[in-house]
């Protein structure tokens, strides 16, 4: 969310690449949108007793929201409940340690 000394409103509270690109794709597709964030604040993961979903991903898929930007990782099970576009940022995030040395 944007930090300023006067009260914004709508779309204006939100800025960074995400938003950029979004109103980039809007601008050359021809369509308006509303930002909203997802009521709990999550991205979605599916409850493991009931198998509903929560976040973004509930949004999505009751049809309050028509679709998500954001920097949600790409995983298995909401592959499987919603569709992605190729990732268009990758942070390369990897685990370094240091390898065993055999004794022979």
């Amino acid at each position: 969310m944007r930090r300023s000394e006067r009260n914004l409103t709508g779309n204006d509270r939100y800025e960074g690449f995400s938003i950029d690109l979004l109103k980039a794709i809007a601008g050359m597709v021809g369509f308006n949108y509303v930002i909203e964030m997802a009521p709990d604040k999550k991205y979605g993961a599916p409850d493991p007793e009931t198998g509903e979903w929560n976040g973004v991903v509930r949004q999505i898929l009751e049809k309050k929201a028509d679709l998500a930007v954001g920097s949600m990782t790409i995983n298995y099970a909401r592959e499987m409940v919603i569709d992605f576009t190729k990732p268009f940022m990758n942070l390369g995030i990897s685990i370094l340690f240091k390898p065993r040395q055999l004794i022979v």
